[in-house]
């Protein structure tokens, strides 16, 4: 009897000098910016291949070489849009992609005049090995509106130390 209320206070002390040591590990972040202005003219279009002009949409792929196989395994990319909300005051913001980017377009209404509306344009983006590709389409599908200011991107590449 003597014997089993020993053998687990034994057993206790047994497992706690057995040598098991906690270890921590610590992982930091490498984040790296790239910022890229994208004029009008480097737009490009890929016609769709459904009813005419749906499944069509502007790209432009610009390079970020620390997009890396590590990143693929351990790390993330997020895009942001430079949308100015207040052109008097030339106030904006950054905007993490995916973004619904309202674009005016100036047409002509079913009576001939001239009239502005907003057009919603999906904005979004797609990363590789060392590229991003920034992608506009409408939201119906169709061709989107010609765009006729530069666009400000930043992407952010983060990986673990």
């Amino acid at each position: 009897m003597k014997m089993k209320r020993m053998f687990l206070p034994m057993m206790a002390l047994f497992m706690m000098l057995s040598g098991c040591t906690k270890e921590y590990i610590t992982l930091g972040s490498q984040i790296e910016t790239y910022r890229f202005n994208i004029t009008p003219s480097q737009w490009k279009l890929v016609q769709g291949q459904y009813a005419p002009s749906s499944n069509s949409y502007l790209y432009c792929t610009v390079d970020v070489p620390a997009i890396t196989n590590e990143v693929f395994d351990y790390g993330t990319v997020e895009a942001y849009v430079w949308n100015i909300y207040d052109v008097s005051q030339n106030l904006g913001a950054w905007n993490t992609l995916p973004f619904v980017y309202p674009l005016e377009v100036n047409i002509t209404n079913d009576q001939g005049a001239q009239e502005t509306v907003i057009v919603p344009e999906n904005l979004r983006f797609e990363w590789e090995k060392g590229a991003v590709t920034f992608i506009i389409q409408d939201l119906d599908g169709y061709r989107p509106e010609q765009l006729e200011q530069t666009l400000s991107f930043k992407v952010c590449v983060s990986r673990n130390l």
